[in-house]
Order: structure tokens, then C-alpha cells, then sequence
């Protein structure tokens, strides 16, 4: 299997393993992923639950687009992150309010004081 394509069937289980255990509910959020020769995000308006790998969009570094389904609206978003940082691989970003909780306070057994950008 390609890169492109294994990365394609990884955005596919991460969707699915944040939709099946309640992190976003339909098409609330996106995911995306650095190429060598642009980015894939998922399409506009589909739940991350029920990702088809041959319908993520795939955009060129300049933005357009080039195969699958309609690119995400966020895509501008996605590529400002990659824009500003070239060490960034990949976008999960959701509406979840369960995953805000989690980020904004300490989970059980954390030990605090630990910058969570290390």
C-alpha cells in the first residue's frame, strides 16, 4: 500500500474511533493530513463516523482541488496550521464537547504542570 493510501485508511479509523466513542456526532469536525504533494481532509458535510477512503478530498499545496469528494470548508484552517508550522503532520479538530472538558481540565492521574505542547 502507498503512503497517500495508508494515510487515507488512517483518517478513515480516526474518525471512526472519535465518533464511536461520542468525541463528535455527525459531521461536527474534520481531519486532514500533510502530503508530499498537498493535503487530504475529509469532505465537506460528511460524519467522520463513515469515512470512505476513496472520497477524501486530496488538494494541492496551493489549495485546489484535485480528487475525491468536495473538500471540507475548514480547509482554509487546516492549511494556515501547515502554513505556520511545517513540523505538523496532521488536523483532527472537533465541536466536541467532551474533548473541549478534557483539554481545559486535569484528567485523572495527571500530574499538572506539564506544557501540553511537549
Amino acid at each position: 500500500m502507498n503512503r497517500e493510501n495508508q494515510i487515507r485508511e488512517e483518517i478513515c479509523i480516526i474518525g471512526a474511533s472519535l465518533y464511536s466513542r461520542g468525541y463528535t456526532v455527525g459531521s461536527a469536525g474534520n481531519i486532514s493530513a500533510r502530503l508530499d504533494d498537498g493535503w487530504l481532509i475529509t469532505p465537506t458535510d460528511v460524519c467522520l463516523g463513515r469515512l470512505d477512503p476513496a472520497k477524501l478530498a486530496k488538494v494541492t499545496t496551493g489549495g485546489g482541488w484535485v480528487s475525491g469528494d468536495k473538500p471540507s470548508k475548514t480547509l482554509a484552517l487546516h492549511r494556515q496550521v501547515y502554513d505556520r508550522n511545517a513540523s505538523v503532520g496532521g488536523v483532527v479538530h472537533t465541536h466536541s464537547s467532551r474533548l473541549y472538558f478534557a483539554a481545559d481540565h486535569p484528567l485523572p492521574g495527571d500530574e499538572g504542570g506539564q506544557d501540553p505542547a511537549d
